[in-house]
């Protein structure tokens, strides 16, 4: 009985944080850390003075009925930046006036405008500049109240009396109350206590934010302290907080964590130092604050020259912390080089790459991203016999098929074969077909036989049909197939970067996502129906494991579930391993949450290709986030912000029964082993092992 009661108030506990979840991250996002329990530490922070924590709690109450009563779904409401910004403005109204009634009327007000604005510039600036809309719209909304507050006679102002006193701290060095009192402001709090609790904070969820609002404070308050010729008046302003925003969200979030990325962030603080100035002596004439404006002008015209000028370190997808951003970015810029342009080989069997990326010959300048393929024998000869006659090369006729799925936009076929050793350079592409990839671009395969091409304009074709034969047509000397990607349709345009999605190496070695060097021989890679059914999860699937760490046992259900962007996931509690087939290889893409379970699966199952019928070798780079047992993850994060191949973290795959793998880390001197064992009847896996830090980890089905 007892039990139940405990299961049921454990679901009341579950249920209440669920709803409570978007307004907790309201409070968090306002430090770029969407986390509930940040969330609940800084309301609770608020509430040193009722008057400012019961107003901002109003505020987002206010606002997420409101958007309840307009029928906005949870998922969109649960984005922190839509409650964040109506918070801003109830922790602004509470700083300035006295709760009372009236007060109350008008944050609900101030706070319904806030979100209205939010949602309105969000769509605007999402759609066509691709930005973010930061705390414009509580900038905005905030000047309105405070400019109509100077008619607003029957509201008590209540900054003129004293706040709540904390005076223990006013013996602090004038440069270390600057920088906790600016802290402190970013919650309308401008006192040495709070903001060192929230340095405390940032601290203990992201290092390196911290680091960054110490830098970004100090170096603009220095700066300033220079133009000004006095450092009393450069650490007594706390509109110095600007600062700290704009450093951490150059330096952490927005950009991710890279010594390029930091001095963007120190020059984007050092830029914001005339405008703050600028901004006080403009809005001091009405007697009100500058708010966040120089913290939103830097960073929204920082990120958007950065996003045209297609600056390699633009964050993609914020993980919640600089630390874990910089893990996935790593990790998966390593597994997925280039999403988007993955296309396949354009035959059967094995084939030679003559020349590849810059090749030394005809791959050059604008037309450097293409690949030649040719068949060569055990001595490396691409011909049998003498080679003076076509008939004697190897790939002389062999069939060419499509690497992709689109529309076949232009053929030529009438060209002669060249003799061996002749070229056609009047007609560089000698016989060619052109096909549109329905993702955007154009694939174009070259040097067919004459008259030998199957398809015509018009025609559909998927991925594996038969375009026609391997000829010698064209600018070339023996019988090749030569195939490239190009954004434009006119036959010819520059070439653009692209990838081989899946294929075999020398026989034996598995790749993905990569692009074959000369000399290497390739093969298309198949994967195994039945293996590929085992692995094929669906919404409802669920597995029972035997958790084992060292002599502890528990037992687990993970479950399969469907997030509303159509992706699936395992689930074991909150955490969810994100999961999915692709080009005929099961991958675990990222995990959410600190599921040990789920950890000890991503580090095991990170990439494995549906066919393990051939003895084969690959390799993945995953997160260091998916490693268990592992110490001093902040500090790690920290330096490798500095080093990014700190975060080189591979899995090295045997395909062996069961299938063995090696976890090695070059630079952190990581070396774990472990095992796969596929499941027999049903689907997924049997049992999954990891040898770590002396530790045994395994799963097992019951």
């Amino acid at each position: 009985m007892a039990k139940k009661k405990l299961v049921r108030l454990k679901r009341k506990l579950l249920f209440l944080l669920k709803v409570l979840e978007p307004v907790l991250k309201s409070y968090s996002g306002i430090f770029f850390l969407p986390n509930p329990r940040v969330g609940l530490i800084l309301f609770l922070l608020t509430l040193i003075d009722p008057n400012i924590g019961l107003s901002g709690l109003l505020a987002v109450v206010s606002t997420f009925l409101f958007a309840k009563f307009l029928g906005f779904q949870r998922t969109l409401i649960s984005l922190d930046y839509y409650i964040y910004n109506p918070l801003l403005v109830g922790l602004g109204i509470g700083f300035l006036f006295k709760l009372s009634p009236l007060t109350g009327v008008l944050i609900v007000i101030a706070s319904i405008l806030t979100f209205l604005l939010t949602f309105t510039l969000s769509n605007i600036f999402g759609y066509y500049l691709r930005l973010p809309v930061l705390s414009l719209p509580f900038v905005l909304v905030s000047t309105v109240v405070y400019l109509a507050s100077f008619k607003y006679s029957n509201l008590f102002v209540y900054y003129l009396y004293p706040h709540v006193g904390l005076d223990i701290f006013q013996s602090l060095p004038l440069w270390l109350k600057g920088f906790l009192n600016s802290l402190g402001a970013v919650v309308f709090y401008p006192h040495p206590l709070v903001g060192l609790l929230l340095f405390l904070i940032l601290l203990r969820f992201s290092p390196i934010l911290s680091v960054l609002a110490v830098v970004g404070y100090y170096s603009g308050t220095l700066f300033t302290a220079y133009l000004m010729g006095s450092t009393y008046q450069a650490f007594g302003d706390i509109s110095a907080f600007n600062y700290i925003l704009i450093a951490m969200a150059l330096g952490g979030v927005f950009l991710i964590p890279h010594p390029r990325s930091y001095l963007i962030a120190l020059i984007g603080v050092l830029a914001a130092v005339p405008v703050v100035q600028a901004s006080e002596v403009f809005f001091q004439t009405y007697g009100i604050p500058i708010f966040a404006i120089p913290f939103n002008v830097i960073v929204l015209l920082t990120v958007y020259t950065l996003l045209v000028l297609g600056y390699r370190y633009l964050t993609p997808y914020y993980w919640g912390t600089p630390e874990k951003t910089l893990d996935y970015f790593i990790s998966y810029t390593k597994r997925f080089p280039l999403t988007g342009r993955e296309i396949g080989l354009p035959f059967s069997g094995q084939w030679t790459v003559w020349q590849g990326f810059d090749g030394e010959w005809t791959h050059k300048g604008a037309w450097k991203y293409a690949l030649d393929f040719v068949i060569t024998d055990e001595e490396g000869k691409t011909y049998r016999g003498s080679g003076l006659h076509l008939t004697d090369y190897y790939a002389f006729r062999k069939p060419v098929l499509s690497p992709v799925s689109g529309t076949v936009v232009e053929v030529v076929d009438g060209f002669p074969d060249n003799p061996p050793g002749e070229a056609d350079k009047e007609n560089n592409w000698g016989n060619y077909v052109l096909i549109y990839d329905w993702r955007g671009f154009y694939v174009l395969l070259c040097h067919f036989a004459q008259n030998s091409i199957k398809v015509k304009k018009g025609d559909r074709v998927e991925r594996g049909t038969l375009l026609g034969l391997c000829g010698n047509s064209g600018y070339s000397p023996q019988p090749h197939i030569h195939m490239h990607v190009q954004l434009l349709p006119k036959v010819g345009s520059p070439t653009v970067p692209f990838v081989i999605d899946s294929y075999i190496a020398e026989g034996k070695q598995f790749f993905d996502y990569s692009v074959p060097k000369k000399g290497e021989r390739v093969e298309a890679f198949f994967p195994d129906k039945v293996l590929q059914q085992k692995f094929n999860l669906l919404i409802e699937d669920s597995f029972e494991f035997l958790y084992r760490d060292g002599e502890k046992e528990k037992r687990v259900k993970l479950k399969v579930e469907m997030a509303p962007d159509g992706t699936f996931y395992l689930k074991e509690g909150t955490s969810k391993l994100f999961f999915g087939q692709k080009f005929g290889v099961f991958y675990c893409y990222s995990l959410q949450g600190d599921s040990e379970i789920l950890k000890l699966l991503f580090a095991t199952l990170s990439k494995l290709p549906m066919n393990l019928n051939r003895q084969l070798m690959w390799r993945d780079s995953i997160p260091l986030s998916a490693l268990l047992q592992f110490r001093w993850k902040s500090l790690v994060y920290f330096a490798a912000s500095l080093y990014h191949r700190l975060l080189n973290i591979e899995n090295r795959y045997r395909s062996k029964t069961p299938l063995k793998f090696t976890v090695k880390g070059e630079y952190l001197g990581l070396t774990s082993e472990g095992e796969v064992k596929i499941s027999n009847e049903g689907k997924f896996v049997e049992e999954v092992s990891l040898k770590v830090a002396n530790k045994n980890l395994s799963l097992k089905r019951v």
